[in-house]
């Protein structure tokens, strides 16, 4: 049997991207920016439509919820975040926040370089 690796493979049209994408996700997205039930409300919206698709789906995690999902200790994500290996922010307190994105971003970044270094032996 023949397996082309990920990296010969075609990539996906947009199409076929679109159509991996779940169902709810295409459904928020597919709404636009509208915010036409504005004028219902006496008061201006704290953020707008894609502002909280945006929170929801790209939440904001702690130093601990980071630890925890790259399975290292807490001390290790700071280092991460000193050599600038991993993005951050910080909160008005000094305390270190990152973006699910940004972890995912890390996470990938390590595994093709574990597999670039596994390669390369």
């Amino acid at each position: 049997r023949h397996v082309t690796p990920p990296e010969l493979a075609a990539p996906l049209t947009s199409e076929e991207f679109w159509q991996l994408v779940p169902r709810h996700i295409r459904t928020l997205i597919a709404m636009g920016q509208d915010e036409g039930v504005q004028h219902s409300y006496r008061r201006k919206f704290k953020e707008s439509r894609l502002a909280i698709i945006e929170r929801l789906l790209d939440p904001t995690l702690s130093l601990e919820e980071t630890a925890r999902l790259l399975n290292v200790c807490p001390a290790t994500v700071r280092r991460y975040t000193n050599r600038g290996q991993l993005r951050h922010f910080r909160t008005p307190g000094d305390q270190r926040r990152f973006k699910l994105s940004d972890v995912l971003a890390f996470m990938e970044a390590q595994s093709s370089a574990d597999r670039g270094a596994a390669r390369d032996r």
